[in-house]
């Protein structure tokens, strides 16, 4: 677990998931490790499951905190402020679905109906769920490299070197892309993008 002066202590998002847990799922989810990830930086949370939510040989609730975990990105919610904590209540509320799928309805976490059903009733007791974090402005303040298609101008940004030119095209018009280089010496980003893309 990432621990630092910004970063709020895991025994207050603990008491937050408890809240949450007796408030939305009548107290039905069982313990959760919830960790604070460093490398987490392009979404806010990500439940984690090690294996099926139907696997063979192990009786439900039986060594969930071994094969499940929520992990919470340190440098996004750290940047999230002044609205850090309705955030972190949202984005771990988030998670929490994904955790009431896999322990509950042994399914598959996702974004279906079921999803969107206990969404929609945390949202009407001001929780602030939603699908896709707002956090745009933190992730791109995160990007370190970023590629140009030399076609129509399309720019992708990663925060890890993940595009190579000589083997990916773009997603708009398939032209070659070109690499803009990380940051520039002095910090800044690499700018002029026309419009941003997540392909």
């Amino acid at each position: 677990m990432v621990h630092s002066e910004n970063t709020p202590d895991s025994d207050r998002v603990q008491v937050l998931w408890a809240d949450l847990n007796v408030r939305f799922f009548r107290g039905a989810l069982a313990p959760i490790q919830i960790e604070w990830s460093t490398r987490l930086t392009s979404s806010a949370g990500m439940f984690v499951c090690r294996t099926g939510p139907r696997a063979r040989g192990v009786e439900p609730g039986k060594n969930l905190l071994e094969r499940r975990v929520i992990r919470l990105s340190a440098p996004l919610l750290r940047r999230a402020s002044p609205w850090a904590e309705g955030t972190l209540a949202s984005t771990l509320a988030h998670e929490m679905i994904h955790q009431w799928q896999f322990d509950l309805l042994r399914r598959r976490p996702n974004h279906g109906p079921d999803f969107c059903r206990k969404m929609t009733e945390m949202n009407h007791e001001g929780v602030g769920i939603s699908i896709r974090h707002e956090l745009q402005d933190a992730v791109r303040a995160l990007t370190k490299y970023a590629w140009r298609c030399q076609r129509c101008g399309r720019a992708y940004e990663r925060q890890r070197r993940t595009i190579r030119p000589g083997r990916h095209r773009c997603g708009a018009c398939w032209g070659p892309l070109r690499e803009l280089g990380p940051e520039k010496g002095n910090g800044q980003k690499v700018t002029g993008f026309p419009e941003r893309s997540n392909v």
